[in-house]
């Protein structure tokens, strides 16, 4: 370039520089591009133009400049410190290091520069030489804020978080008026679990002048985190008046009032963040938190869907969506979404918590308490995951362990009802007399929690207190354990007169129960003008037959209804709510021996068989039930435990278990030598006539707790009945619903097994029936005894 061009680009620099200080930066702008235009490679002005465009935000433009004038002259450093910075801010740590570098060499003790190289190493990975760059800053400037917060970013780092703390506070005493270094401090504190510190620092920053909209909605979410929920929506109301689209606050005030349980007003919270971003995957989550919060499970779930169709690797959605589909009662794919939920994030306590109690229902007690052991490993101070886990231990039988869990449970919140109901089942099945304080306590701390008073009413029943009882038993659908409760366009009825009205009575649990609800049924068909009796398809001849006054239908299918069933009735009950109404003292149970009928000929059939086997006490047997839980498999003995009856002599055994169980016969048959007679094509699972005809046959029946001893004791055939108490004997020695039937329990020190024992000896002393009579008591149950029912 020739001296006249020198000449004027020295000049157009001193103009550019003057604009420049005075803080004109356009004209400076126009000056520096001029200078360049006459001399492209002209450091002074590529470097401070470059500080401009950086200013303005146009970081690309600046990159290009500030290389411009370190090509153009390598000796000087802070050519080479600004083209560092810019590479840093567009995500070039690698780079900016190399240019932090160059800086250093020109200049050794150049802070700045140090401190880019640190923060580029953090960037890197390189903590070790982070720390050390920033900590030789701070040396040089020892009242430099910067160096301070670098210093303060690399000990967190490094996971020393109190010398990260401390290099914070010392920053924001350096520049106490800066709202910035108070940001910085304050982010710290409530990324490390520190929220009152972190308030007050919030404060500070809002009080040196910020008007942050992030500063309010971290503000929100500490007072959140402190439990004080007013102050955390005051701040989020503050940032939405600054901003009203701000998704973060909006979503945020949305959780606090779904915590709070405004469950709509949450909701509507989490749709206005959609209607301007419909991509907002946290509010779409929450969404589906809030629908479920309202019972809207197939709503919630659809809002799950909607998260992780826009991104699969989101392990709260795929939980949450496994919690909707278990309350649809898609169980199997709920798992598979806890699952796919741990397999995102293998440390995810509340799918290991959820995936747990799954299979903890499903009573494989082993798997459950791995997954929740694990899951309170991560969470140690979270209640619920240690009431789950003592409820798994209560079904596996450890009940000291459980005892335990529930205790850890309530020391971190004494008022929830999960482990206080979880209590008294421990003590109820230890057998201490004041198990009912744990569920009043439960019912108390949370009076909605449907089976802390479901099992209340279990045990008041058991206690004989009947009223009491089944006002909590009511609640056996909210606890699940039940069939979910139906919805109707007619009213239930609740004790209103029922003369010339039509009552629709509802199947809502097993046949076993359908037996046992049934002794109700003719009361009911006197009170009312009409009644439809809904019962299990298997049932309807047999009901039919019985109740010839009703109206006998088999149960509808009801898969996907959402609305009101409608019946052409006046009002409808649940079977299992007729003793509320009907039987609230125990003199209100009928002594009638039975309420089912079985077919005439078909019971003059099976005579003919029963007779060819001998003149023997007939005496059907039955050991387990169909359904074998954890709580039922204690109740049962296998037959290979029943030789005390077998060797009684004079005694025609007839198999009555109606599941496959021709091996055991087979074996015991074996090993005791007594044959145990059965009938091919018989099925007693499904066909109730043919297995009604054949128990109405036999002179006595020996069951545990199941369908063949309801059905047996319903028929009028006396019934030894081997089981632990429960419930349905209602404060008596028996069961007040069978006057047939007789309960063997085990006394202090005793097993189940040890029972059969006593039975046998019971049977050794029953009378001999000679064929006259035995074939009087055949020919009296044969003919079918009509009812006004």
């Amino acid at each position: 370039m020739d001296g006249n061009a020198t000449r004027q680009t020295d000049s157009l620099l001193r103009l550019a520089v003057q604009h420049h200080n005075a803080g004109h930066m356009e004209r400076a702008a126009r000056f520096y591009r001029e200078i360049l235009r006459i001399d492209p490679n002209h450091c002074d002005a590529a470097h401070l133009l470059g500080h401009i465009a950086y200013q303005d935000g146009r970081h690309q433009t600046a990159t290009a400049l500030f290389t411009t004038a370190a090509r153009g002259n390598a000796t000087v450093a802070s050519y080479h410190l600004a083209l560092g910075q810019t590479q840093l801010d567009g995500g070039d740590p690698t780079a900016a290091a190399a240019s932090a570098r160059r800086t250093l060499a020109l200049s050794p003790n150049d802070a700045d520069a140090l401190c880019l190289l640190g923060a580029a190493a953090g960037r890197l990975g390189n903590r070790a030489l982070a720390f050390h760059c920033f900590r030789a800053a701070v040396r040089l400037v020892p009242a430099a804020p910067e160096a301070r917060i670098g210093l303060g970013r690399a000990l967190e780092d490094l996971r020393q978080i109190d010398a990260a703390i401390g290099c914070y506070r010392l920053a924001a005493r350096l520049r106490p008026k800066d709202a910035g270094v108070w940001i910085t401090l304050a982010n710290a504190l409530r990324r490390w679990s520190r929220p009152v510190e972190a308030a007050a620092a919030y404060q500070e920053a809002l009080k040196h002048g910020i008007d942050n909209v992030s500063v309010w909605v971290n503000l929100g979410a500490v007072w959140q985190t402190l439990g004080q929920p007013a102050r955390a929506q005051d701040a989020y109301l503050q940032a939405l008046r600054r901003d009203p689209h701000n998704a973060e606050a909006r979503n945020n005030l949305g959780l606090l009032l779904l915590g709070l349980g405004n469950n709509g007003a949450a909701r509507a919270c989490f749709l206005a963040v959609l209607a301007s971003a419909p991509q907002h995957i946290p509010s779409l989550v929450n969404l589906g938190l809030a629908e479920a919060a309202l019972g809207r499970f197939a709503q919630a779930a659809a809002c799950h869907r909607r998260a992780i169709a826009l991104d699969r690797n989101q392990p709260e959605a795929w939980n949450n969506l496994g919690n909707a589909l278990k309350a649809l009662g898609q169980r199997a794919t709920a798992s598979a979404c806890w699952k796919q939920a741990l397999a995102l994030n293998p440390a995810f306590a509340d799918a290991l918590g959820n995936l747990g109690a799954e299979w903890s229902d499903q009573e494989d007690f082993a798997a459950a308490s791995r997954h929740l052991r694990r899951a309170v490993r991560l969470m140690p101070t979270h209640a619920p995951l240690h009431a789950v886990l003592a409820y798994t231990l209560n079904g596996a039988g450890r009940l000291i362990e459980a005892a335990q869990a529930c205790r850890h449970a309530l020391a971190l919140l004494p008022s929830l009802a999960d482990p206080l109901c979880t209590l008294g089942l421990i003590e109820q099945r230890l057998g201490m007399a004041k198990a009912g304080r744990w569920f009043d306590r439960a019912v108390n701390a949370a009076p909605s929690h449907a089976l802390a008073r479901f099992n209340r009413g279990l045990l008041a029943l058991e206690r004989g207190s009947l009223s009491l009882g089944w006002a909590d038993y009511a609640c056996r659908f909210k606890a699940g354990r039940a069939r979910p409760e139906r919805r109707f366009t007619i009213p239930e009825w609740r004790g209103e007169p029922l003369a010339g009205k039509r009552l629709f009575i509802w199947r809502e649990q097993g046949v076993g129960d359908e037996f046992l609800f049934a002794s109700c049924y003719a009361d009911a068909i006197r009170l009312a003008g009409e009644v439809v009796i809904e019962c299990d398809r298997r049932l309807v001849p047999l009901f039919a037959r019985s109740f010839p006054r009703a109206l006998v239908r088999a149960e509808q299918p009801l898969h996907g209804l959402t609305e009101a069933e409608t019946v052409e009735c006046d009002f409808h009950i649940p079977a299992g709510s007729l003793p509320r109404r009907l039987r609230d003292q125990l003199g209100q149970f009928p002594t009638r021996s039975s309420w089912l009928y079985a077919d005439a000929t078909r019971m003059a059939d099976w005579r003919e068989r029963l007779d060819a086997l001998g003149d023997g006490l007939r005496v059907g047997v039955s050991w387990r039930s169909q359904v074998m839980t954890q709580d039922r498999k204690s109740a049962y003995v296998p037959l290979s435990d029943w030789g005390p009856l077998f060797q009684v002599p004079g005694v025609t055994f007839v198999n009555l278990q109606y599941d496959e169980c021709r091996r055991e016969i087979a074996e015991a048959c074996l090993r005791f030598g007594q044959p145990i007679h059965g009938w091919n094509g018989l099925d007693l699972r499904d066909d109730f006539e043919e297995t009604a005809a054949l128990i109405a046959n036999l002179d006595l029946v020996i069951a545990p707790a199941n369908s063949v001893a309801e059905l047996s004791g319903a028929l009028g055939v006396p019934v030894w009945r081997f089981a632990h108490r429960d419930w349905t004997q209602l404060g008596t020695a028996g069961r007040p619903w069978y006057p047939s039937m007789r309960v063997f329990q085990p006394v202090a020190g005793e097993s189940l097994t040890d029972v059969m024992t006593r039975i046998a000896a019971e049977l050794r002393r029953l009378p001999r029936l000679d064929q006259t009579r035995k074939s009087a008591t055949g020919r009296s149950r044969a003919t079918p005894r009509q009812r006004s029912a």
